[in-house]
């Protein structure tokens, strides 16, 4: 007979009670010596939530259960399984019965051999789900009560604060304080986010600014207002603000606003829609002197700068004719207008981004609410005394990482969330620049084009591709 010892504990627990992997082992290999086993496998799940069933080493136990590699499970407690009652009957029934798996606990008195084992499973399973319940309001509880107090929840130090051990609070970092409120200002001044990153990243070694993301993270946190927010919840918090509501309240209505294509004054058609198709960065134009003529061109603006700077350009997208950009641009808009077709699909595909964007910011906020609870209790069993700080420093750690990670990622697709549009309008609205693009003048063209049209991506080779306006 081929045993699975199956071993599970997640860090509060191990912190709070001693039920630690070793002991978990020490106890299982007991129960098999006790019965004369001697062919048995470990499968450890260290850290892991008895809530799901997403466990690396749990998944390979039952991998093996179907392949008939084992013949019995065997486990310290029913909860070691799952907390959950729905996964353990689903287990028990729908992997190990399927594959005459026997299932067995080395501290309760049931064996899945018996109809009576079987029901003290489902008695068990029960009480664990009720434990794991329990265990949920009171972590709720918590969370609310320091919520209501101000406190900031942990995490990495945020970027403009530092942390007054004795205080148990943040507080300004003048010198970081000051580049935060440079970066809200420029933003409101209209900079881009790239360039308020690269303008913070010159002047900090400290923290990552290097890319947008982060800097959306900073311009979107309220915490600079010096309020703490949990879940959709904003309360006073006990530290300093380094921006005013105002200053905060309108860099969100600056962030709202560019979410839809921004309109530019420029002296081509295509200024402020082009994107490069290899850095992605924005697109500039360059006039140059021939022998009889002057000629312009678009060139990606990484690529431009560094030249002037006589610097290596990062991007080898290179220079391309004024007018064949634009000639190119109008042939799809003319060859769309006629095969609807080309819109419904990309309407298709729009909807389908928004349903992705909103089914991915909720499970993102729901990982959110999952991490934030794990660190209240963590924080509450420290300030308590049920468990000492040393113990658990590695786990905060990683939750608190993991946890800036999601945010960054939710505000971004807070920023970037696509609106629906009707593709009658947008067609609609290119049959009319084909009608009249004759007898439009050079500022009618030029905002006939930016209401068709999201972005345009200059690619290698000179060819277009182009994202239509189909966003309210």
């Amino acid at each position: 007979m081929t045993a699975a010892l199956y071993v599970r504990v997640s860090t509060e627990e191990q912190a709070k009670t001693g039920f630690s992997v070793d002991n978990q082992q020490e106890r299982l290999i007991a129960f098999c010596k006790s019965q004369g086993w001697d062919d048995y496998k470990l499968y450890v799940d260290d850290g892991y939530s008895g809530t799901d069933t997403n466990r690396p080493a749990l998944k390979r136990m039952i991998n093996h259960v179907e392949e008939q590699k084992i013949d019995s499970v065997i486990v310290y407690k029913l909860d070691r399984l799952s907390r959950s009652q729905q996964d353990v009957i689903r287990l028990l029934e729908d992997v190990f019965e399927t594959n005459n798996c026997a299932f067995k606990s080395a501290t309760e008195p049931f064996d899945t051999d018996s109809p009576f084992g079987k029901a003290m499973i489902g008695i068990l399973a029960v009480f664990a789900q009720l434990e794991r319940d329990t265990m949920i309001e009171r972590l709720t509880t918590g969370q609310r009560n320091r919520a209501s107090k101000g406190y900031w929840h942990g995490g990495p130090i945020p970027f403009g604060y530092n942390w007054n051990k004795e205080e148990q609070q943040l507080e300004v970092n003048e010198e970081q304080a000051d580049i935060v409120r440079t970066m809200f200002d420029m933003y409101l001044k209209g900079a881009s986010r790239l360039e308020v990153s690269e303008w913070a990243q010159n002047r900090t070694a400290e923290r990552n600014l290097s890319n947008h993301h982060s800097v959306a993270h900073i311009l979107t946190r309220v915490l600079y207002t010096g309020k703490v927010k949990h879940n959709d919840q904003v309360i006073e918090g006990r530290h300093k603000a380094i921006v005013d509501d105002e200053t905060y309240n309108a860099v969100q209505r600056e962030l709202e606003k560019r979410k839809t294509t921004k309109y530019h004054k420029g002296k081509y058609l295509l200024t402020g829609l082009l994107k490069c198709g290899l850095c992605g960065c924005g697109i500039t134009h360059v006039r140059r002197k021939g022998s009889k003529d002057v000629y312009y061109f678009y060139v990606c603006k990484d690529q431009h700068v560094r030249r002037k700077e006589r610097k290596v350009a990062k991007c080898k997208l290179g220079y391309y004719r004024r007018y064949d950009i634009e000639d190119k641009v109008l042939q799809k808009i003319r060859s769309v207008s006629f095969d609807r077709k080309v819109i419904e699909k990309e309407l298709n595909e729009l909807e389908t981004n928004l349903e992705d964007n909103e089914m991915l910011q909720r499970e993102l906020q729901d990982k959110l609410s999952q991490i934030e609870s794990k660190l209240d209790n963590l924080y509450e069993a420290i300030e308590t005394g049920e468990i000492k700080a040393s113990f658990v420093s590695d786990r905060i750690n990683k939750l608190e990482s993991e946890r800036e990670r999601v945010e960054v990622h939710l505000d971004d697709l807070k920023i970037n969330k696509p609106k629906k549009n009707s593709s009658e309008k947008t067609i609609q609205l290119m049959e009319n620049i084909n009608e009249t693009w004759d007898y439009l003048d050079f500022d009618e063209k030029r905002e006939m084009l930016r209401k068709v049209i999201k972005t345009v991506i200059i690619l290698p080779g000179g060819d277009v591709q182009v994202q239509w306006n189909l966003e309210e």
